[in-house]
């Protein structure tokens, strides 16, 4: 799942999620990393008896990650590795083993297959935004201080 790749995402809910995400990043609004996944949410309810509902979920959680992935990088104050430390991330296997997964461990190697387990998928992105939001406006002040 490639943020180029937008299988259940309209074009204007990705928008909505890009905004979010600004207002979010430049401080704009009173948005904690928690409102921010609230505000997540709600742009991407399920629906009983749609479960294209949940798949829409997870790419839209994806997405959101995603940008705030690139937001981080953006700084330029850490690298991919050293900002999996800081925001304290784990890996798959973890989520895996943490929901009790049914599911083959191995089709669920990368962030790009978490619609192949969305269970799995939805607690790992869930704590992937939480950890990279708390994360993103210490970084953005360091490198503002730094400018």
């Amino acid at each position: 799942m490639r943020i180029q790749e937008m299988h259940y995402l309209s074009p204007d809910l990705v928008k909505q999620i890009e905004e979010v995400v600004d207002e979010y990043a430049f401080g704009a609004g009173d948005l904690t990393p928690d409102t921010l996944l609230d505000r997540a949410i709600d742009l991407l309810p399920i629906e009983k008896q749609h479960t294209d509902t949940i798949r829409k979920r997870v790419e839209g959680l994806h997405y959101l990650s995603e940008l705030l992935w690139n937001r981080a990088l953006e700084t330029g104050k850490l690298n991919r590795q050293q900002i999996v430390v800081k925001a304290r991330l784990r890996p798959l296997s973890y989520y895996h083993y943490l929901t009790g997964s049914r599911e083959p461990s191995n089709i669920l190697l990368t962030r790009d297959d978490l619609l192949n387990d969305p269970p799995t998928g939805l607690v790992k992105l869930r704590d992937d935004i939480l950890g990279l939001a708390r994360v993103l406006p210490e970084l953005q002040s360091e490198s503002t201080a730094t400018s």
